[in-house]
């Protein structure tokens, strides 16, 4: 068990929560300079201050001590990934539906020419019935 890593991992944990070590330490009902010393590695982790400081984290002890996602975690990234790829899917739709029109626009535009060119060699074939 790397010790080293499993301070870490409470660091990071306590500073994406936006907890303090002063609330640690009061969660825990110790100092604020015991609780340092946890973080700082002065004092060795034991497991049922461990277990402890993983409760406040709300994470399982065996992520603190094997850096392992929950599947809560698992899930909460699962969703993460589905929306963004919802939205991306969105906007390639909604991208694909605005060239299909401006296609459709295009073609439009190039039949309307081609009727009227249709027309002036019309009214060109009734004038000048020779050519």
């Amino acid at each position: 068990m790397d010790f080293d890593q499993i301070r870490e991992r409470i660091k990071r944990e306590r500073r994406s929560l936006g907890y303090t070590q002063e609330y640690m330490a009061t969660i825990l009902g110790i100092s604020v300079n015991s609780y340092r010393e946890i973080e700082s590695g002065t004092t060795l982790l034991v497991n049922p201050r461990l277990e402890e400081i993983a409760k406040i984290l709300d994470k399982p002890l065996e992520n603190l001590i094997f850096d392992t996602a929950s599947s809560f975690d698992y899930s909460q990234k699962l969703s993460v990934i589905e929306k963004e790829f919802k939205e991306k899917l969105d906007i390639s739709e909604t991208a694909y539906r605005i060239k299909l029109a401006e296609k459709e626009g295009e073609i439009n535009v190039l039949k309307a020419n081609l009727e009227t060119k249709e027309s002036i060699i019309g009214v060109l074939r009734e004038r000048l019935p020779e050519y």
